[in-house]
């Protein structure tokens, strides 16, 4: 049997094999590492790789010393030019693009390439709607000292330049069939971004509390934010402002103040996604009247076990200056609960 077929096959076999490795987008690392796979995407200084033998790898943007795709991306850059096309080797830490046939940039700074593929939000040509509810049962201590049904949720939309917050939470104590306690927090948020991290902002709240005898406490305003970071597992924004509140206490008379805003939130994700930290802080501190201040605070974990569901422990703490006689000024509620989100 003659092995010219046979030598045709294994020369075939190994172009073939070639060609399939061609086609491979390629990292270089500053270490030298070369990881080969498909360039999903790079946001908020992450570029995500899609491999055979790894799955999806996050690399941070830093530690590369060049990319090459082999079929065209869209990336937009730092000065906000956005381009489709494919990107070629150049000097150590810099890269080329060719856009169709005939146009082909000069190299430039990796640095200069803010985004590959980025998100409908980011790209401006779409919506980005998250959010989430829990539920689960509270140890109070403080004005409460009973079990307490807790609901919460929050939902977001978000665009390149606005985003919507709409949320509510509610507790519920029953001693011996008797409601002994309820409470509840509605609140609306519009921020319109400015650029990538100014943003300004309008927010009201509504919110009830039978046990503090507060039947009514009603808040509108708006300011100004900056959005520090913006990342799938990493935000951080503070912002300040001016509210007017309105506060109805049982057979007192309606009080109303104008008050200054301070705002904080945070999350972060740890130990490779399995825990996300967070906290959200808000202060209105009266300007007519020292007593007229509120503080609220939410500290907690977040303990992913799904891409959908999610358990949690968290501590809230509500805390005012001057309550009415034989109240306490704060409440603290330790929350244990389980939460879809999306």
């Amino acid at each position: 049997m003659s092995k010219l077929p046979l030598l045709s096959t294994c020369v075939a076999l190994a172009l073939g094999g070639a060609h399939v490795s061609a086609q491979a987008d390629v990292l270089t690392l500053k270490n030298g590492d070369r990881l080969s796979g498909t360039v999903l995407s790079k946001e908020g200084g992450i570029v995500v790789l899609r491999t055979q033998y790894a799955g999806e790898v996050k690399v941070q943007w830093a530690e590369l010393l060049g990319i090459t795709t082999d079929l065209p991306v869209h990336v937009i850059l730092s000065d906000e030019t956005s381009l489709n096309g494919t990107l070629l080797p150049a000097d150590a830490g810099r890269v080329r693009i060719k856009a169709g046939e005939i146009v082909e940039t000069a190299p430039f700074d990796l640095a200069k390439l803010t985004f590959i593929n980025p998100s409908p939000v980011v790209s401006g040509r779409g919506v980005k709607v998250s959010g989430r509810v829990n539920v689960g049962v509270a140890a109070n201590s403080g004005n409460t000292e009973t079990q307490n049904t807790h609901l919460d949720g929050e939902w977001i939309a978000r665009t390149r330049s606005n985003r919507f917050t709409v949320g509510a939470v509610f507790n519920r104590t029953r001693d011996n069939d008797l409601e002994t306690a309820s409470n509840g927090r509605g609140y609306l948020k519009y921020d319109h971004f400015l650029d990538k991290k100014w943003y300004i902002y309008a927010n009201a709240t509504a919110e009830h509390d039978r046990l503090q005898d507060l039947n009514l406490r009603s808040t509108f305003g708006g300011g100004s934010g900056y959005q520090i970071f913006e990342a799938p597992d990493f935000n951080l924004s503070v912002e300040g402002g001016l509210n007017y509140v309105s506060e109805d206490y049982g057979q007192m008379a309606v009080d109303s103040y104008p008050s200054a805003r301070w705002g904080l939130k945070y999350d972060q994700m740890l130990f490779a996604g399995l825990t996300q930290l967070f906290h959200e802080q808000e202060a209105l501190i009266g300007l007519e009247q020292k007593r007229n201040v509120i503080a609220r605070t939410k500290t907690g974990l977040r303990f992913p076990f799904s891409k959908k569901l999610v358990a949690s422990t968290q501590l809230n703490v509500d805390w005012t200056r001057e309550p009415p006689a034989g109240k306490k000024s704060s409440d603290r509620t330790f929350l244990f609960t389980v939460g879809y989100q999306w």
